[in-house]
């Protein structure tokens, strides 16, 4: 219906099931719901979410993704080929785990078991590297709906609000893609909820 519009990005939470979000309860509320019927609806949802998209470049204006950026990536195929280069390259596990963290350089052990923290260091050579000016990403909670990091080149619009991770609010972003995209600009399309 709204196929020019609307993108699925696949998260951490539809990644292969070597890189799955714990608990990893889906199969559970499929049972629930499904009764013996279940590994059938599973199967086929995991076939859907290998139809998301790892990520959406809009090139010289912004990439979106889910979590963070593969830290070793040297071209924009390192992205759009991470989940066939998965497990032998970590692409993948850092788009879909990594968070960006203030006042490092590099890449960091992330508390969350993969993935890593990322240092604006590392944005900066990966908007390089996909010729974008910033990175728009979900994956953390954000009091506020939304927070910003590495010198506003790295936003996070986080769009569930309350529990389980108890944040005041929720947002999301409507990007008008002819206007000339910024961080700033993309602020300013940011609505809370």
């Amino acid at each position: 219906m709204f196929q020019e519009n609307v993108v699925l990005l696949q998260g951490n939470h539809e990644g292969p099931q070597d890189l799955l979000a714990s608990p990893h309860d889906l199969p559970h509320h499929l049972f629930r719901k499904f009764g013996t019927e279940w590994q059938t609806v599973y199967l086929n949802l995991s076939s859907l979410f290998r139809r998301f998209y790892t990520a959406v470049l809009v090139e010289s204006k912004l990439i979106m993704l889910h979590g963070g950026v593969p830290s070793k990536a040297r071209t924009a195929d390192d992205v759009a080929f991470a989940y066939k280069k998965h497990p032998s390259e970590t692409y993948l596990e850092e788009i879909l785990w990594s968070d960006p963290a203030e006042g490092i350089k590099g890449t960091h052990f992330s508390p969350r078991g993969a993935g890593y923290l990322f240092g604006e260091d590392v944005t900066d050579m990966f908007l390089r590297i996909v010729n974008a000016k910033c990175i728009v990403r979900g994956h953390e909670p954000a009091d506020k709906g939304y927070k910003v990091n590495h010198s506003e080149k790295v936003i996070t619009i986080f769009s569930r609000k309350g529990p389980p991770y108890n944040n005041n609010k929720g947002a999301y972003a409507i990007v008008d893609n002819s206007e000339g995209v910024s961080t700033n600009y993309i602020s300013s399309c940011i609505q809370q909820f």
